[in-house]
């Protein structure tokens, strides 16, 4: 059917005026979404889409909830902007720190706030490395993460994000020095060529031998998502962690956790961390604490690296940072979390998920694997589950299509651009989970060996 001439003139225009991130220049959708509400988001000409991505897996409270947007339209009204520079404050981050540290792991009980993902990955490689040089160990500048990792495109986190490294750095010049990456966890395709529990758990282990490769006194800290997001909702052995929190404790080394996109409420925890027996030394959060309602993030700093950056020169900052909407946003956005429960919600709701994934979509002939934990999960597209060899780009593109006819919006993403997310706001009901599923399982079963 053909658009709407309002729907065609906006594109016209959008296409005049509009660089989109992560698509060829002078592309687009042949689409505009308008308006959302509840799991749902609807384009100009009416049309609605399950929104199994959550957007960008950030949309955790779907949308619509009037509790933020008056959240928002009380702090515009009462103040609309003061900074953080100079030693000044507000009322509403002030109060924002307090909720964070309610519902943070461990000692992490001092935040630094931030725009979003990508400004939050800077900073905290920036106080991981000034932690250091308080310390009088300057040389320990050096940060490890992972060959499938995603941890933002800005100036720093480009350069810490292992994922298509090629791409996402081609034609930006030369790239910053500091930066190691080693394989990850990810089981399905072992960059060792072994197989889990038999692996002695390799991944983990390696990071040691390439430490003591390096040297210690170089490196300061370990990088990774608990849960890996954009790389394919890939989740780790429940061994993983916990060895590589030993490592660095070992080797004097701080670890970080990135929950810019598996934080609040997403894997059935509030962090994603929280499954696993390890707690992290500096956490970066953004997208669900607000649940995108607004652009806002922290970075989250144990009590031991707080005392490391205390009375010592913060030369670091930006002139939205602790921004009192956003702030706002974040607090409201933290109370329905806890009031209505959402992490029991999305751990109830994404159990059912699962379930249903492992019992009918498994044996379907191109899923290869499952991986991922509450409303945080991903389907492998393979045109051979023997050789595991990804779905062919045309077929992919002939199921996104159909996917947006059928009124679902998700996003196949992954190291090799195969995994099917299912990733829906984690207000989502189990009726409305299993509507999603409905929909999703017929096309799926279409895709045939090739």
């Amino acid at each position: 059917m053909a658009n709407s001439q309002r729907t065609e003139e906006l594109l016209k225009a959008d296409l005049m005026h509009i660089i989109r991130p992560g698509l060829m220049v002078g592309q687009h959708m042949e689409a505009v979404l308008e308006k959302a509400h509840g799991i749902m988001v609807v384009d100009t000409e009416g049309k609605e889409y399950i929104d199994v991505s959550s957007q960008l897996m950030c949309c955790n409270l779907g949308h619509g909830q009037k509790e933020i947007q008056d959240a928002i339209i009380e702090a515009v009204t009462t103040t609309d902007y003061t900074t953080l520079f100079y030693g000044w404050c507000s009322p509403l981050s002030i109060e924002c720190g307090r909720k964070l540290a309610e519902i943070t792991p461990g000692d992490l009980n001092h935040f630094y706030f931030t725009c979003g993902g990508s400004e939050s990955i800077d900073s905290a490689i920036k106080i991981a490395r000034l932690f250091w040089h308080n310390k009088d160990k300057s040389s320990k500048y050096r940060i490890i993460s992972l060959d499938t990792s995603y941890h933002g495109l800005s100036g720093i986190s480009n350069y810490a994000t292992g994922l298509g490294r090629g791409l996402s750095k081609k034609g930006f010049g030369p790239e910053a020095i500091g930066f190691l990456h080693i394989p990850s966890f990810y089981c399905y395709r072992c960059a060792f060529g072994a197989k889990y529990p038999d692996c002695d758990m390799l991944c983990a282990r390696f990071l040691k031998h390439v430490i003591e490769s390096e040297g210690a006194d170089s490196i300061a800290a370990f990088l990774a998502e608990p849960i890996q997001g954009s790389g394919g909702i890939i989740d780790p052995p429940p061994e993983y962690w916990p060895i590589v929190r030993k490592i660095c404790t070992d080797y004097n080394i701080l670890l970080m956790a990135d929950e810019v996109m598996s934080g609040f409420a997403r894997t059935g925890k509030m962090f994603a961390i929280e499954h696993y027996d390890a707690k992290p030394d500096i956490m970066t959060i953004a997208k669900g604490i607000t649940g995108a309602y607004i652009p806002f993030g922290a970075v989250a700093v144990s009590d031991d690296v707080y005392e490391g950056l205390k009375d010592k020169p913060f030369m670091h900052g930006f002139t939205y940072c602790g921004h009192p909407i956003g702030c706002a946003a974040a607090v409201a956005a933290i109370d329905m979390y806890v009031k209505h429960k959402v992490v029991d919600n999305a751990a109830r709701v994404g159990s059912h998920i699962r379930q249903r994934l492992e019992a009918e979509f498994l044996p379907l002939p191109c899923i290869g694997n499952i991986g991922g934990k509450g409303m945080f999960q991903a389907m492998e597209l393979v045109n051979d589950k023997e050789s595991k060899t990804p779905i062919d780009k045309s077929a992919k593109e002939a199921l996104e299509v159909k996917l947006r006819e059928a009124g679902i919006f998700t996003r196949i993403l992954g190291v090799n651009g195969n995994r099917f997310v299912i990733c829906p706001p984690c207000i989502m009901t189990i009726e409305e989970a299993d509507r999603m599923l409905d929909i999703i399982k017929p096309l799926l079963a279409e895709l045939k060996p090739q």
